[in-house]
């Protein structure tokens, strides 16, 4: 049955590339837009996850960095290193903030970063000083290739003049990006005279987290506490929530599109082959075993059709991503895994399209002239 069905399957060249070509088209759809949704999501989550705290206290009412404001006195600083069970206590200072490159605005949400510390500072740098200096600054890669600037130039923020020194990666957030200044800078240029914008909070390992939680919120009046994960959350939840959705309709788009090329191309072949079918028919094989043709025609059409889509995915990855820094995917081998499945299902459901042909086939159409 295998080679019958390759053989109806290979015999017209160009409904097979027509086939195979709408499979892989409806697959590149499908993996480029997933592969941007998990990139997007862990891109804007993965500074504050990189960020070594088990809590984040900020202002009640706050509930991440870019959507919210939170302002807290430093003096809670020291309130919260006294509370039994606290391992360790930092400020974090940083908001989203206007800059002037070479005339025109741009955002940046600029954190000030203590050294000795050890905390809050860029996760990679790929070229220049590790740490910025007084009136220095470290930009993201990706704020620097869009905005074309490099390592000297000058950046006017609020009103004070900041030297590039530094190129970094992983603040990536696509609509903005991660800058960092030195603390007494970012104090400077947000204002913040003895206030900070959260605290980061390490809990020792024998201490009971829940517990050092309630007297964090007991002892920093009007505040809000997260964990890691719920302030991660909290700040890709408008991908999850805006995105996904479109995602979701477009990769069923992608789905209906292989699905429709499919069953056409392959319900075209099956109307002319009618009198080979009819003659199988006649010499006793049965329905199913000619739905087992098809079948396999489709699920043939389907897997080429995933690996050419996979290769042209990887390809235009790479393309765009030269051209476009805000293009950012990530690739799991668990999606590769259910699109493969997803292919292979759309091939079946394909199929069912020119069986409904096969049932009504009557043999004795062989025998008239």
């Amino acid at each position: 049955m295998l080679f019958i069905a390759l053989k109806n399957l290979f015999q017209e060249k160009t409904r097979l590339i027509i086939s195979v070509g709408g499979v892989a088209f409806s697959v590149l759809l499908i993996i480029i837009l997933v592969g941007l949704y998990q990139g997007w999501q862990n891109r804007m989550g993965e500074y504050i996850r990189a960020l070594p705290a088990d809590f984040w206290v900020g202002q009640k009412g706050s509930r991440d960095l870019v959507h919210s404001m939170s302002i807290l006195p430093t003096a809670d600083l020291e309130k919260v290193k006294s509370i039994p069970g606290v391992d360790q206590a930092i400020s974090f200072t940083g908001r989203q903030i206007e800059a002037q490159v070479k005339g025109r605005d741009v955002r940046t949400f600029v954190v000030g970063y203590d050294p000795s510390a050890g905390i809050g500072g860029p996760l990679r740098v790929a070229e220049g000083k590790k740490f910025p200096a007084p009136g220095e600054i470290i930009v993201d890669r990706v704020f620097a290739k869009n905005k074309d600037v490099k390592i000297g130039d000058s950046l006017p923020i609020a009103g004070e003049e900041f030297e590039v020194v530094g190129i970094s990666e992983g603040g990536n957030l696509v609509l903005f990006q991660y800058s960092f200044v030195t603390l007494e800078d970012a104090q400077k240029i947000f204002r913040l005279k003895n206030l900070t914008n959260y605290l980061l909070i390490n809990v020792s390992s024998q201490a009971n987290k829940e517990a050092v939680m309630e007297e964090i919120k007991k002892t920093v009046s009007g505040s809000e506490v997260f964990t890691r994960e719920e302030f991660v959350k909290n700040n890709t939840e408008i991908v999850s929530e805006t995105f996904l959705p479109i995602i979701f309709v477009l990769v069923l788009i992608g789905f209906a599109v292989g699905i429709t090329i499919i069953g056409l191309t392959i319900f075209t072949s099956t109307i002319e082959k009618s009198r080979e079918y009819g003659v199988l028919k006649a010499i006793g094989v049965g329905n199913g075993q000619l739905y087992t043709i098809v079948a396999q025609q489709a699920l043939v059409a389907g897997v080429v059709g995933y690996v050419l889509g996979l290769i042209l995915a990887a390809f235009i990855n790479i393309l765009v991503g030269r051209f476009v820094p805000e293009f950012i995917t990530q690739f799991r081998l668990f999606d590769f895994g259910w699109i493969f499945v997803a292919s292979c299902l759309m091939s079946l459901l394909a199929a069912f399209i020119p069986i409904r042909r096969i049932a009504h086939i009557n043999p004795a159409e062989v025998f008239k002239a």
